[in-house]
């Protein structure tokens, strides 16, 4: 009988190791979803912005304030974001 039929527990904890290196951690996972979140943040801030800078030009100037409001809630959001990544660096 091999000396790893013995021991049960190692044999497992080495297939969860080799199985580890090939799955991303969960932290990372997370990191990725953060960093994909901020770029759609940071993106919708600046097509709320162009689109506010429209309105205006169009005369419809609280359309165009609304618009500016809520691009200034996306980047406050992303700001918030890019400061917890750092964080995690």
């Amino acid at each position: 009988m091999d000396h790893k039929d013995y021991f049960p527990r190692a044999k497992a904890t080495k297939k969860l190791a080799l199985s580890a290196r090939f799955k991303p951690s969960y932290h990372q996972v997370l990191e990725d979803e953060l960093w994909g979140s901020l770029s759609k943040l940071e993106h919708r801030a600046e097509i709320l912005i162009a689109i506010s800078h429209k309105q205006r030009i169009s005369g419809c100037y609280e359309l165009a304030e609304a618009y500016k409001q809520q691009s200034m809630n996306s980047k406050a959001k992303a700001q918030s974001i890019r400061k917890l990544l750092m964080d995690l660096v």
